[in-house]
């Protein structure tokens, strides 16, 4: 990954979850754990092994298909809305500063999403951002690519090219923002610019004025 002058930038590719939106997965897993009665670790290698939070995140799954796979590993019988409460768990908040950035970004560049996510997390952090900021969460992007409508999701290479072919956009041009490095190095190696994001480095610090630093 090698670095790259802000004035080659005209494209922002951003991700959502521990980038825009704050998450902790762990928190849903312990949800699952009291619900189930089945320790966290036992169940992470029954979900693992059965891909079902993958094949939920890639629309091969509906949600009441997810649900209903959920209660047969978890060996429970939830109802739809016991299983979302706990699966959306995970969901914390949009700081205001980051949603600043992104109104400030779009002065200057388009904008984008690329998340690795499902219906029921959409809906969940799309209401409640219109309920904190009384604007809706699309309006921030000029086009969002979602997982669970393009039937991929990253690391894969195909879903990068996806969303280059679709805006018509080169990758050296483009700038894509992600705390996975798995994700980071996939696009990395289709001659995308990357910023990886770390625990310690909120993505706001990476721009000034509206531009790239």
């Amino acid at each position: 990954m090698k670095p790259f002058l802000p004035s080659e930038i005209k494209n922002i590719i951003f991700d959502l979850g521990g980038v825009l939106l704050n998450i902790n997965p762990l928190l849903s897993l312990l949800e699952f754990e009291k619900l189930s009665g089945i320790n966290k670790e036992m169940l992470t290698e029954r979900l693992i092994k059965e891909d079902v939070f993958a094949k939920f995140e890639t629309g091969n799954l509906s949600p009441a298909q997810f649900r209903a796979e959920l209660n047969r590993i978890m060996e429970t019988n939830l109802d739809d809305s016991t299983i979302d409460k706990a699966w959306n768990t995970l969901l914390l908040d949009f700081p205001f500063k980051r949603v600043q950035l992104l109104q400030t970004l779009r002065k200057n560049y388009p904008v984008y999403l690329l998340s690795n996510t499902n219906i029921v997390h959409f809906w969940h952090y799309s209401q409640e951002f219109y309920e904190n900021y009384s604007i809706q969460f699309t309006d921030l992007f000029e086009k969002l690519f979602l997982s669970y409508e393009l039937g991929l999701h990253k690391p894969d290479p195909a879903i990068y090219i996806r969303v280059l072919e679709d805006l018509g956009i080169t990758a050296s041009e483009t700038v894509f923002i992600d705390d996975s490095m798995p994700n980071i190095e996939a696009a990395a190696g289709l001659g995308i610019k990357v910023i990886h994001i770390t625990p310690e480095n909120d993505v706001t610090s990476y721009f000034e004025n509206g531009v790239v630093k």
